[in-house]
């Protein structure tokens, strides 16, 4: 008779391996889409930042496009001419898909009534 397979997994190291998945999470694109459209909205918003000491440099560097917080103005501008940024930038000048859209994609368009 073969012995056993191997050492068995448990089950605390799953949650361990879900912690680190939503650990580093960022928004969405379409999140951060309508994020942009309230601060072009209500342009009080983007200058007024609450002083938050949980946050790197008290929350008062922080990049709107990729939703992250820096400790100084100056590493916010290098992040301003990084690739990510670019990329993002480039991401969030396309126009967000909508319900309508996937409904359209999975061919479940609009009634026709029988009439097409």
């Amino acid at each position: 008779m073969p012995g056993r397979a191997g050492p068995r997994k448990k089950k605390s190291a799953k949650k361990v391996h879900h912690a680190s998945k939503t650990k580093n999470y960022v928004k969405d694109v379409d999140q951060i889409h309508d994020e942009l459209a309230k601060e072009t909205a209500e342009p009080s918003r983007k200058r007024a930042r609450p002083i938050d000491p949980e946050l790197p440099g008290l929350g008062q560097y922080y990049c709107a496009e990729t939703d992250r917080h820096f400790i100084s103005q100056e590493a916010l501008d290098a992040h301003k001419r990084s690739k990510a940024f670019k990329k993002r930038c480039k991401e969030l000048e396309k126009e967000p898909f909508t319900h309508h859209d996937a409904a359209l994609a999975a061919g479940k368009g609009p009634p026709d009534h029988g009439y097409g």
